[in-house]
């Protein structure tokens, strides 16, 4: 799965915190049909902030933030709420399948912008 760091940051800083989360949740299912298309994906934004992933009716992940943890992640920066969503479904055992590139921008934000602040010098 691609992603694009401009487009990213963009609905980061203009997004309301629920529209982000769903953007969010949205890439991470997308990412999880590219590896198996039995994967289900819901999403609650009502008190708390929780992504529900289903695969085959047998195994089911389920994470929960808070609105203001979602919301200091979305500002952090654009992938922050990401890192974290997938951080936290991999202690309840999701396996991550391959490193596509929306993964390494997740996983390697701070060192993409980095490099591109050096390239701007």
């Amino acid at each position: 799965m691609s992603t694009n760091t401009f487009f990213r940051t963009t609905k980061a800083h203009t997004f309301t915190v629920r529209k982000f989360f769903k953007l969010v949740a949205s890439d991470i299912e997308a990412q999880l049909r590219e590896w198996d298309p039995s994967y289900c994906v819901e999403v609650e934004t009502w008190r708390t902030y929780s992504l529900s992933i289903r695969r085959n009716e047998e195994e089911e992940f389920r994470v929960t933030l808070s609105k203001g943890e979602a919301e200091l992640l979305q500002h952090m920066h654009p992938y922050a709420l990401d890192e974290k969503l997938w951080a936290m479904l991999e202690k309840k055992g999701l396996e991550v399948q391959d490193i596509s590139e929306y993964m390494y921008a997740i996983l390697n934000y701070d060192v993409m912008r980095r490099d591109r602040l050096k390239l701007a010098r």
